[in-house]
């Protein structure tokens, strides 16, 4: 389900994806397709951070990837603490990818947004200056999260217009539409 899911959001992203960036996203990146998300940016020594959704969909997808992390065992779950410094630490707990694409293996976890953990998190997410990836009490990366505010704003406004642009189309079907009694179009 996993690969199929990150499958289908990266080979969807250069064909049907508008990029996004101004200087208030900092180093971040925004891509949006016809019925998803996703903002990226990678630290100094190689950590890709992307965190995406789909309209409609209650949570947030968080992967972290690099190169160097071979050791990873793929599906074995992975306990970090994300420091988002001067602000706090929380705990996430991660499963490990090997394969994905040329980024490298990562470790990926979801939030939902309106839930306890996902309140802080994202507030923490949006209002550290970086965060520091600890796995067994070690450092594995720190990423600068400055823009990660906009980025995260700039996320949810896109997420909004895909979720706004499916209730349209739900409210007002084509003909094609119509005419079928399961509202699929053929």
């Amino acid at each position: 389900m996993f690969r199929t899911m990150i499958a289908a959001f990266l080979l969807a992203a250069p064909c049907g994806a508008a990029l996004a960036q101004n200087e208030e996203m900092g180093d971040w990146a925004l891509a949006a397709m016809p019925n998803g998300c996703m903002v990226q940016a990678t630290s100094p020594q190689g950590t890709m951070l992307s965190v995406w959704g789909f309209a409609g969909e209650e949570k947030l997808a968080f992967l972290l990837q690099n190169r160097e992390w071979d050791a990873l065992r793929d599906g074995d779950n992975y306990d970090l603490k994300l420091d988002f410094l001067g602000v706090r630490t929380l705990p996430v707990e991660a499963i490990a990818r090997r394969e994905i694409d040329q980024d490298g293996p990562g470790l990926f976890f979801t939030l939902e947004p309106g839930g306890n953990a996902g309140n802080g998190f994202l507030d923490a997410f949006s209002t550290a200056d970086g965060m520091r990836i600890r796995q067994d009490g070690e450092s594995v990366d720190t990423l600068p999260l400055e823009g990660g505010r906009v980025a995260m704003t700039a996320l949810a406004r896109c997420l909004a217009d895909r979720w706004a642009e499916g209730s349209v189309a739900a409210v007002a079907p084509t003909d094609e539409e119509e005419a079928s009694p399961a509202g699929l179009t053929i």
